[in-house]
């Protein structure tokens, strides 16, 4: 009996696999056929392309990064276009150590798909932020800044594990500074210009940083090392002031305990954690 029924449906399923050859036998057949199927295939794309969800994928990304950097993250307006520009609006992040970012708009030019997103996690693209401001305990700094990217993550880690981000930055004031226990005005610094490149998934090589401006001008160089919770992530940056800024002599008093002797150049070493930074005059 139990052969019986194996055997009739042995039947039954080769029947309907060789009825459904010859149906498909017959399509393929029929005049503009493989035009039609091209065409149904390239609008599946299309259509899958441009209806993702990518606003839930970006904002489930940013709950990831919140974790590690923030208390919270909130996007006023968030718009995600395929072709045009996508567009940010009324940006608030409020950092683990009570510092808050505010950025009016952000405008971003990306290449994001299915593929990206899922297969090759590879991102590239440009960002204009508009009015960025940092707000401090007493330092303050606002900025607008234009950034080219080129980065690769991996499912495992939150950060990038390989890739560059080119940056300029425009219109830099820094408020809330204070020398020995003297506050210094505002200082303006027109553009400040850097590379960073990731590396083995952990680690910030920051290949240059040059700030230009008529009260001061030099460069900073250096490593930052990722740990799973930002604060804790290691620096060890050198930043060197240029002798022809006109702070070093506006406030020469102050800083020549920070010069070297026979020099008027200023080296300063930022080690520590960015959580807690070390910041040491060499």
């Amino acid at each position: 009996m139990y052969n019986m029924n194996v055997s009739n449906y042995k039947i039954i399923v080769k029947a309907y696999f060789a009825r459904l050859y010859n149906f498909l036998k017959e399509i393929v057949t029929v005049q503009y056929f493989w035009h039609y199927f091209v065409l149904s295939i390239v609008l599946v794309i299309v259509f899958v392309f441009f209806t993702f969800p990518y606003e839930i994928i970006i904002q489930n990304k940013i709950k990831e990064v919140e974790q590690n950097i923030a208390n919270y993250v909130s996007i006023g307006k968030l718009k995600i276009h395929t072709i045009t520009d996508s567009i940010a609006e009324d940006i608030t992040i409020e950092l683990k150590n009570g510092s808050e970012f505010t950025i009016k708009n952000i405008l971003f030019n990306f290449t994001i798909n299915p593929i990206s997103i899922f297969i090759t996690r590879h991102y590239d693209g440009t960002v204009k932020i508009h009015n960025l401001n940092l707000s401090g305990e007493k330092l303050q700094i606002k900025t607008n800044a234009d950034i080219l990217y080129d980065l690769k993550f991996n499912k495992q880690i939150s950060y990038p594990i390989e890739g560059n981000i080119i940056s300029t930055m425009k219109d830099f004031s820094i408020k809330g500074i204070s020398i020995q226990g003297f506050e210094i005005p505002d200082i303006n610094i027109s553009q400040i210009k850097s590379e960073m490149i990731f590396d083995k998934g952990n680690i910030i090589n920051i290949k240059y940083l040059l700030f230009t401006g008529s009260e001061i001008k030099g460069n900073a160089y250096g490593t930052i090392s990722l740990s799973n919770y930002f604060p804790n992530s290691s620096l060890n940056i050198t930043i060197q002031i240029d002798s022809q800024s006109s702070i070093l002599e506006d406030y020469k008093v102050l800083l020549e305990s920070m010069m070297k002797s026979g020099t008027k150049n200023i080296t300063i070493k930022i080690m520590g954690t960015i959580g807690n930074p070390n910041v040491v005059a060499q």
